[in-house]
């Protein structure tokens, strides 16, 4: 499984940016670990371990989520060749069993593939920081158990998923619940162990792959991939094709209209709100963070939540990469190009209803609608400008793709700083509304005009790029 992980990632990115990713990971952890004592300023000790654990833990849950939820699609995509997980069905293998070794495959990845670079990073930083590189190792072996944790969550939940999806809400809802009264207690064994040597270490080991255990014993001897209806999308598609018309100026509609219908067909719906929900969480913990550990009051408005669910817009085209296998469109007479627009055209049209829904939900919970059409303008902007570059330069592999350490840091490049002036702006807003508002709307027009031009070099980029 490990092989095979490292082959279809490599094969999709170049070897050399897939390997050279780790690196990006080392120099991260240097940087932090170096930068900790400015970073951490003001802030409680235990406020930040507490904070680095549950950050990683939900670092587990985003990758645990790609890996589980994402595996139906790798299955519609790649069904034409073996994949590990399908051996149950060709030989004498419980599904509980490949499903078992595949969590601890995901654990055993990210941990060589993340963590063992994280960690030699934080080492090497430990030269230009207060932190000994003894006490770095016991903080690295404590921060694990927590992203373990997080990956066994998302295996349970994805385990509740293919029995039905209410299974998969009570299950999310539980976790939530043990989650919270964690979050009240500071009841983190990992956490103590750390601080005082007690309780030991494998007992948080233990409760965090109580989950997993759970989720390997609930997940099935046998999982069919249901077969999506036929009836009705052939009649269906002359309606689509007719009120898909408008689009011709960007894309060419027989393919928007496909693509629209193969997004029903799949229901990845689903998926992608739970692709959101995710990292809206993680936000929602970071302003829960700050709130309760810096000695200053910050409060984060609906147009910073605007930038922050902008940017995650790239996760729904990365769903939109995945729904179905495009190696058929060989055989019509188009090219990458006009795939990639057709995504963009459905990015832009028929999913915005998820990030304006989350939108509206932060808005009422905040009690800022009057802000409203302001933030959804900002995350238009922003998500706008962020998919476009994305699809020029990953094209039909997002996913992968950003595993090049090469295509990665050009999208880190390009995506981080007007975010942060964007959101300098928005916690800026009651102080100087007038200036605020200009500096807002010029930004975003800037994003526009920059989101044109990535747009018009998609033909360049990838025409000359074949479907499989």
């Amino acid at each position: 499984m490990l092989q095979e992980e490292v082959r279809l990632n490599s094969s999709f990115a170049s070897r050399r940016g897939f390997w050279l990713f780790p690196l990006l990971v080392v120099g991260a952890g240097l940087l932090a670990t170096a930068l900790a004592a400015e970073l951490t300023a003001g802030v409680p000790y235990r406020e930040v371990l507490l904070g680095l654990h549950f950050s990683f833990l939900f670092y587990g849950l985003f990758t645990g989520g790609l890996a589980f939820f994402g595996s139906d699609f790798l299955e519609r995509i790649f069904g034409h060749y073996a994949l590990v997980t399908s051996l149950p069905e060709t030989q004498p293998l419980s599904y509980r069993r490949v499903m078992g070794i595949y969590f601890c495959k995901e654990l055993l990845f990210y941990a060589l593939f993340t963590f063992a670079p994280l960690t030699l990073g934080a080492l090497l930083g430990t030269s230009w920081s207060f932190i000994v590189p003894g006490r770095m190792l016991r903080l690295m072996a404590s921060l694990l158990p927590s992203f373990c944790a997080g990956l066994a969550g998302a295996f349970l939940v994805a385990s509740l998923y293919r029995r039905s999806l209410y299974a998969a809400v009570a299950g999310g809802g539980t976790l939530l619940l043990v989650l919270g009264a964690l979050l009240a207690s500071d009841g983190l064994p990992q956490l103590a162990w750390y601080l005082d040597g007690s309780p030991p270490l494998p007992l948080g080991w233990g409760l965090a792959l109580l989950p997993a255990l759970a989720a390997a014993l609930l997940v099935g001897e046998f999982h069919e991939q249901a077969l999506p209806p036929v009836q009705g999308y052939r009649e269906q598609y002359r309606e689509t094709l007719a009120s898909s018309e408008w689009s011709r100026r960007w894309a060419v509609p027989a393919v928007v209209a496909k693509e629209r219908l193969d997004l029903q067909r799949s229901r990845t719906g689903i998926k992608m709100v739970f692709s959101f929900a995710v990292p809206l969480m993680m936000l929602v913990f970071v302003n829960w963070f700050l709130d309760r550990g810096l000695p200053l009051e910050v409060e984060f408005n609906t147009i910073f939540w605007g930038v922050m669910v902008g940017f995650f817009g790239t996760m729904l085209y990365s769903w939109l990469n995945t729904m179905d296998d495009s190696s058929f469109y060989a055989t019509l007479p188009l090219q990458v190009p006009d795939l990639v627009r057709a995504r963009l055209v459905l990015f832009g049209t028929v999913t915005w209803w998820i990030p304006a829904l989350f939108m509206g939900l932060i808005a009422l919970l905040s009690r800022e609608l009057r802000l409203l059409p302001l933030a959804i303008f900002v995350m238009a902007a922003v998500g706008l400008y962020i998919v476009s570059y994305t699809a020029w330069i990953t094209g039909l592999r997002t996913n992968s793709s950003l595993y090049d350490a090469t295509i990665f840091a050009r999208f880190f490049l390009v995506s981080v700083p007007p975010m942060v002036l964007l959101a300098i702006l928005s916690m800026a807003l009651e102080q100087a509304l007038p200036v605020v508002m200009v500096a807002l709307s010029f930004t975003c027009l800037v994003l526009l005009l920059a989101t044109q031009l990535f747009y018009g070099r998609i033909e360049h980029r990838w025409a000359g790029e074949e479907f499989d």
